[in-house]
């Protein structure tokens, strides 16, 4: 056809596609940048980290770690991804494991996924937006020039949640599926919900709904409860802080169920644990309750001087870090290694002999107290005694005994000591039966 025969709308027509395509290929070139940007970024902190690792495993020589220049970290002879394969003859055990590992593991979002998700969500709406204005004939992203700033995270609407999964998996340790993106998003993270700390305000409020529910003997909906409080909170949200949660008290057959619940679930599943348990208990009670009292492994015995040995050793390495010190130390938990280290192991501990000089300032430092800070006290009195020392018993006819400020009290002890000074009203009636004249100063 002749250019004179081509009519204008088609001319028009022509030049506004053309043109949308100029402006669509800006907008993925300015996009494609920053997206480079962002990726140099990342894999400069990469980088930094992996350097880091390397260094943080240079300096671990304590207990078991053999650091050699040069060696390679040992590898399996299959990988994970090889087992998994559909041609690998693992294949079915593989899947099995997986299929478990999903229903039980509690898989937290990393802030990095969290990140990802919305660039995600930012991205698809983007995306959702170019198409809208191209299949419309309109100029690329005009509906998005129309838009409040934060559209691209408002918008739930036409959302492939199956791309933006695909994108959080690739961040994450685990396969993300597209219906825990979405409600993660929709639930928690859309920028409509409030995180910010509640209100005197709101509690009240809430609790005053809770009450005209309850009047009418009815269970709450949290998610209409929501929405007539008006908040911007989430049901979950609203949830947490409208229900109280029983105290949990150990019995013979909570911890028979613990220790079922241990078996079924492993010592990393500590939130299926408390379900299993009782509606009270929590994940971090279940773990405190088995790590501290059930668990079979626990060592209860003497600390033998090998022990205390490596003790020293390891918080020459990792300092105050109690779980890392427990770690070499097989059968002690790392409140275990604490006390140990702090009332015996440590060098700056006093154990010698009290003086009267010592019981006479702790006398002293007790009554000019209100609250009997054990801890405080045993820091003021500067000497090198630990707050629990005066628990301990002083041995009958030591000259501790017979010279010390408490030779009144018959068959006296730092022990019987510390059960009459746990109200500050005992050690006052103490003090003011006995007098200062009866006293050693």
């Amino acid at each position: 056809m002749p250019q004179s025969q081509v009519s204008p709308s088609i001319r028009e027509l022509t030049q506004k596609a053309v043109q949308a395509n100029k402006e669509h290929q800006r907008a993925l070139k300015a996009y494609t940048e920053k997206l480079e940007a962002e990726l140099d970024t990342v894999d400069k902190l990469m980088d930094s980290v992996d350097v880091t690792d390397l260094e943080d495993e240079a300096d671990l020589d304590v207990g078991g770690f053999v650091v050699i220049p040069g060696s390679v970290r040992a590898a399996a002879p299959i990988s994970p991804k090889g087992l998994s394969s559909l041609d690998s003859p693992f294949y079915n055990d593989a899947l099995r494991r997986n299929r478990y590992l999903t229903a039980t593991d509690v898989h937290t979002m990393r802030p990095r996924e969290l990140e990802t998700l919305r660039e995600a969500v930012r991205t698809e709406n983007y995306r959702r937006g170019a198409l809208d204005s191209q299949r419309r004939g309109l100029p690329a992203f005009s509906d998005l020039r129309e838009q409040p700033s934060n559209y691209l995270e408002l918008n739930t609407e036409g959302l492939d949640w199956d791309r933006i999964a695909e994108k959080v998996s690739t961040v994450s340790m685990t396969t993300r599926t597209a219906r825990a993106c979405e409600i993660r998003w929709l639930g928690d993270l859309h920028p409509d919900f409030s995180h910010e700390p509640w209100t005197q305000e709101e509690i009240s409020s809430l609790k005053a709904l809770l009450l005209q529910g309850k009047g009418k003997g009815m269970q709450p909906d949290w998610v209409d409860i929501a929405k007539k409080l008006d908040t911007n909170r989430t049901p979950l949200d609203c949830m947490r802080h409208g229900t109280t949660r029983k105290l949990h008290v150990w019995t013979t057959e909570s911890d028979e169920r613990l220790l079922k619940a241990v078996r079924m679930y492993g010592h990393n599943n500590w939130s299926l644990v408390a379900r299993y348990v009782s509606e009270d208990a929590t994940a971090s009670q279940c773990n405190n309750r088995y790590q501290h009292t059930l668990d079979p492994d626990i060592r209860r015995a003497k600390w033998t001087v090998e022990e205390d040995a490596r003790l020293r050793m390891a918080v020459a390495a990792y300092g105050p870090s109690w779980v890392n010190v427990a770690a070499v130390l097989p059968g002690r938990h790392n409140d275990q290694c604490r006390e140990r280290w702090n009332e015996q192991v440590h060098p700056a501990i006093n154990k010698t002999p009290w003086t009267v000089e010592e019981d006479n300032k702790l006398v002293d430092l007790v009554r000019a107290t209100d609250t009997l800070d054990w801890k405080e006290i045993s820091e003021h009195l500067n000497t090198g005694r630990t707050e629990n020392m005066s628990l301990r018993n002083v041995p009958e006819g030591s000259e501790t005994r017979s010279s010390n400020v408490f030779s009144k009290l018959p068959a006296c002890s730092h022990t019987s000591l510390r059960l009459l000074f746990t109200d500050k009203r005992n050690f006052t009636r103490w003090d003011t039966e006995l007098g200062s004249s009866s006293r050693t100063f």
